[in-house]
């Protein structure tokens, strides 16, 4: 039975052992944090293999497998004199915080893995990022998503960049569902087509990589037809164009606001 500690327990690494337990959830023990009251009880009654720690020393001490939930800017303060081990294995979901940096703080601790997952893992859905390579954060993550595995770890920061745009997703879906409300639809029409919508395009997206396919907008639209007309529109207002520059913006500000070492 292999044990899982979570040290730090917010709405990740609540998705994360939400994920797990279908998955996982008869193989492994799981130890939270008591930092989070409120979440690490919730989980402890909702699943009879979840325990609440009384520390983050308890949980590091019973973990085989130990999870780096909390914010980046508390990795010091949140680590300091905790029991790591030579056999233990490390999972780092702290973004921008580089694997070094990671691995001096938790020494002696053995291995360590950076690991980027998303709000979808809740329901085993999304791209579940991993650096580097590892059997056992493999094995666990493989069942949550479509796992990749960077080849380098500046990968991840890239991803994390383009993950910043998830939130503007959700922007253009309602300004779609408003503006099909403004046309007198109901409102749970509106929003159930366009959720199913976007479910449905990412579905045929993906088949395409899976097939070895490239996405090209032209095919999926009419000659002289209503995607047509609207794509050329946001293309002449260089709305594409746009999406770049927003990714720069973000790009910038977290080098900008990354603490000096």
């Amino acid at each position: 039975m292999l044990r899982l500690g979570f040290v730090g327990t917010g709405t990740l690494v609540s998705a994360v052992i939400d994920g797990l337990q279908a998955t996982h959830g008869d193989r492994c023990t799981i130890l939270v944090s008591p930092r989070s009251q409120e979440t690490s009880q919730a989980l402890a009654a909702r699943y009879a293999n979840v325990t609440r720690a009384p520390s983050s020393a308890a949980v590091v001490e019973g973990s085989d497998v130990v999870f780096l939930g909390m914010r980046p800017n508390q990795l010091d303060e949140a680590t300091a004199g905790l029991p790591f081990r030579p056999d233990q294995t490390v999972v780092s979901f702290l973004a921008g915080v580089p694997h070094a940096r990671v691995s001096e703080t938790v020494r002696p601790a053995g291995h360590v893995v950076r690991v980027n997952p998303l709000p979808p893992i809740r329901l085993r859905k999304g791209p579940v990022v991993i650096y580097p390579a590892n059997p056992i954060v493999e094995d666990l993550f493989g069942g949550l998503g479509d796992l990749i595995v960077a080849s380098k770890e500046s990968d991840l920061a890239a991803i994390a960049h383009g993950s910043a745009m998830m939130s503007s997703h959700y922007a253009l879906q309602n300004a779609i569902i408003d503006w099909l409300v403004s046309r007198e639809m109901a409102p749970d029409t509106a929003t159930h087509y366009v959720r199913s919508m976007f479910s449905g395009l990412a579905a045929v997206g993906l088949d395409a990589f899976a097939k070895g396919e490239a996405v090209d907008p032209a095919h999926h639209e009419t000659k002289g037809g209503l995607n047509e007309r609207g794509r050329r529109y946001l293309t002449e207002i260089g709305w594409f164009d746009e999406v770049g520059r927003a990714l720069d913006v973000i790009e910038a500000h977290v080098l900008t606001a990354r603490p000096k070492s």
